[in-house]
């Protein structure tokens, strides 16, 4: 939901954060795609550190307003892969993988800014590492939910499911809408809570 002290810090620190894990998220599953035999996300532009190809509006945006976003959805064709509609599965995996490893990283980050960073310049980076870190466990769950425009939505390809390409906006602001209900996170907290301390650590969970 909304925070009711949702701050310009707090919106830019979800903004930056969105970014990040969009770039990590969407160049992951496009790499995975070209890997598995998909030149196509090659040529859409999507196997570059660029942000700009990775980034999702309404996602970004939900992100900001909620702490629940999502990347640009990757085109993948499953005739292409080498693994068939498997490739479908593996690739919405590896994003949040890729997304669970960045989270782990970044918390490695903390004691060195607390360290070697001046005393304000510390706390600010420390505090958008920990936001940062944590909300790469709550993307990584939240997005392999298969449904389109999250990077799960490849999970109902593979199982033969097609939706129009208008479902994605609209299963987009729904989302959007049960995030500001709090709904999303309520349904997530289970794993969240179990998944949390495995990859930040205890001390890194809220």
């Amino acid at each position: 939901m909304i925070d009711l002290d949702l701050t310009l810090q707090l919106m830019v620190t979800r903004f930056l954060a969105g970014v990040i894990m969009a770039t990590v998220q969407g160049l992951t599953i496009a790499a995975i795609a070209v890997l598995l035999g998909d030149k196509g996300p090659r040529y859409d532009g999507r196997l570059t550190p660029l942000p700009a190809s990775h980034i999702d509006l309404l996602g970004l945006g939900s992100l900001v307003l909620t702490g629940f976003g999502w990347s640009k959805p990757v085109a993948i064709d499953p005739g292409e892969l080498r693994v068939g509609r498997w490739g479908l599965v593996l690739a919405p995996i590896a994003g949040g993988l890729a997304l669970l490893i960045a989270g782990a990283l970044l918390v490695l980050l903390v004691i060195p800014a607390l360290t070697l960073l001046p005393h304000t310049a510390a706390l600010l980076v420390a505090a958008f590492l920990r936001s940062t870190a944590q909300l790469c466990v709550w993307m990584a769950l939240f997005t392999l939910v298969p449904l389109p425009p999250l990077a799960g939505g490849h999970i109902l390809a593979a199982l033969g499911i097609r939706l129009p390409p208008a479902a994605g906006t609209i299963i987009g602001c729904l989302l959007l809408a049960l995030s500001l209900l709090g709904i999303t996170r309520m349904v997530l907290a289970p794993a969240y809570q179990l998944l949390a301390p495995l990859v930040l650590g205890a001390n890194f969970i809220r």
